[in-house]
């Protein structure tokens, strides 16, 4: 079988990331990059290294032209479903950067494409690749820790003052101050995030792996809307979600994004019947772990560390957040090739979304509890059939 050909949208530093990841993945190559910011495109095309590389501006053209079986879309959020759409309406397989979607609505549009076009599609949440999900999962699975009762996760990422603006000419970040004044700058992603608790993929995706669940309900609160750190910014600094899963278990879900914080950015925790485990919070500090029946007066430290494989493949290291970029990239590829389910497919993705919407739109209704669809298929709806969807 020939190596895959892979297109790739957008060219900001994730995306220029993911140029260099793909040339490591074997069985795929990259063969064109677009991007409207042309030094971006040039940035991207100098990391290709390869003439054979097309860069695009316009992503229609891309894909009419370059020949490709696959598109990795690596743009804004907001912007990213009616890519994915098209690009699977034009038989593509799909993968994505998180979080899916920002409303219910794109959802549901993007897993009917999926269901509609046979393709494979995922989303690239590489935290559950980690060695403490996998330790955690077995831990699960074994009933080491009994009947799992409560869960917790929680991203604290302080962004620093040149994350909220770039320039539209260059596609240079700009700082605060530098924005003022300046004709080219242009509000960034966070300006069209409207709740902090929206960017839950990485919270969600690896404790609901370890679970073998999904959400079913939701309620959130949050602080005022506006920072109190950025004065200028119109989200809330902090939101915090109460989760009921269909297992019954009863999850705190935590995100925050404006303020400053100091890493680690994520942290877990997994509670049971017979014991509990949790990731480190800070660098200082050390995952840990506590059985009722292993004759335990307290915690004990646990080295399980993020890469999965000791040692790791030599394709995997260096390619960001502790090696694991490379995981959901070869799974992608693999799946192709080898026709099987992406380990994150459109359900898990979704899974990870719509509780994150639905728990911003608790947060405007003064908390109030709402339901969280499920999106596979079932006996009241076939694969490609629009859902009967209640108002929330």
């Amino acid at each position: 079988m020939q190596d895959l050909r892979i297109g790739i949208v957008g060219m900001g530093p994730r995306g220029r990331g993911w140029v260099n990841t793909f040339k490591r993945v074997k069985g795929a190559k990259v063969v064109a990059l677009c991007e409207k910011i042309g030094p971006l495109l040039e940035q991207g095309l100098e990391i290709a290294a390869d003439s054979d590389v097309r860069g695009y501006r316009d992503f229609e053209k891309m894909l009419r032209e370059a020949g490709l079986d696959a598109v990795a879309i690596v743009v804004e959020p907001h912007n990213q479903p009616d890519l994915i759409c098209e690009a699977l309406q034009r038989g593509k397989h799909v993968i994505c950067e998180v979080p899916l979607a920002y409303t219910i609505e794109d959802c549901w549009r993007i897993v009917l494409a999926v269901e509609k076009s046979g393709l494979k599609f995922e989303m690239a949440e590489q935290l559950r690749y980690s060695a403490y999900v996998e330790a955690w999962k077995k831990m699960v699975e074994e009933g080491t820790l009994g009947k799992v009762i409560f869960a917790e996760g929680q991203y604290f990422h302080g962004r620093t003052r040149e994350r909220y603006w770039f320039d539209s000419e260059t596609g240079r970040p700009l700082t605060i101050e530098e924005a003022k004044g300046n004709p080219n700058a242009k509000k960034g992603r966070m300006w069209y995030m409207p709740h902090p608790i929206l960017y839950l993929p990485h919270e969600l995706s690896p404790i609901l792996k370890v679970l073998d669940d999904r959400v079913k309900k939701v309620v959130c609160m949050g602080t005022r809307k506006g920072s109190y750190y950025y004065e200028d910014f119109p989200i809330s600094d902090l939101e915090v979600a109460l989760m009921h899963t269909e297992k019954d278990t009863v999850m705190r879900m935590a995100c925050a994004f404006t303020i400053p914080t100091p890493r680690p950015h994520h942290w877990h925790h997994i509670m049971g019947t017979k014991g509990e485990v949790e990731t480190n919070r800070s660098l200082k500090d050390r995952p840990k772990m506590w059985l009722a029946d292993g004759f335990l007066e307290d915690k004990i430290e646990v080295d399980w560390g993020y890469n999965p494989y000791q040692p790791a493949p030599s394709e995997a290291i260096g390619t960001g957040h502790g090696s694991l970029d490379y995981y959901p990239l070869a799974d992608f590829v693999g799946s192709i090739r080898k026709d099987t389910t992406p380990e994150m497919d459109v359900y898990k993705a979704a899974d990870t979304a719509a509780p994150a919407i639905l728990a911003g739109m608790s947060a405007d209704r003064g908390s109030e509890p709402l339901e969280v669809p499920n999106f596979r298929p079932n006996e009241k709806r076939r694969p490609g059939e629009e859902p009967k969807i209640a108002k929330n």
